[in-house]
């Protein structure tokens, strides 16, 4: 019966052993908060209602400046925004996310073009459009640079591109910048940055 009883002991020393080593393991760093850029912008969305970006608090957002002409780096960038966000969705955190798209083209980015844009990556995406000076102001805040190259092409026609900034921006539930990811990001590191803050 001794045997029983130091055995007993014996596993209650593990188990508490465990318990205290896992508890002096450093946990997962808290992701930083930017407090250099972000801020709420109001703008008009695809549905061409005035739309404040503040509406979205209480939800962790992943946020992407680009332009529907863009010939390779938005679309492919939205796409992985767009998976990141499905994964999240399928871990149930639907209603806790938001994917936002700005575009800083809106001469052509007008809100019925943004609606048309969007269904092809989901149309739940909030896509927001406005002025020159409203996106301009909108891109400041976070650090956007995009530059427009005119160019025309064999047949006489201008073509319009922009060099510009590719960042994906993930937000907190406040609204604050808390990462931002290449225009390659991996989707995992988003889907499990953005869990962190749920």
């Amino acid at each position: 019966m001794h045997w029983v009883r130091n055995g007993a002991i014996a596993l209650v020393l593990v188990v508490v052993a465990a318990v205290l080593w896992l508890g002096l393991q450093p946990s997962a760093p808290l992701l930083p908060i930017n407090d250099r850029l972000g801020g709420a912008i109001t703008l008009t969305d695809q549905h061409g209602e005035s739309f404040n970006t503040a509406a979205l608090q209480g939800k962790v957002q992943l946020l992407f400046f680009g332009y529907t002409h863009c010939p390779d780096i938005c679309p492919a960038t939205l796409a992985r925004v767009t998976q990141a966000w499905r994964r999240l969705r399928e871990a149930g955190h639907g209603d806790e996310t938001a994917v936002v798209f700005v575009t800083f083209d809106p001469q052509r980015d007008t809100a019925e073009v943004l609606k048309r844009y969007l269904q092809f990556f989901d149309e739940n995406i909030v896509g927001l459009t406005g002025s020159e000076e409203e996106i301009r102001l909108a891109a400041e805040k976070y650090g956007v640079v995009f530059l427009p190259d005119e160019s025309v092409d064999e047949k006489g026609k201008v073509k319009r591109l922009y060099a510009h900034s590719d960042f994906i921006y993930l937000l907190d539930r406040l609204g604050r910048v808390r990462k931002l990811y290449p225009s390659d990001g991996d989707i995992e590191e988003m889907v499990e940055d953005a869990k962190s803050l749920l």
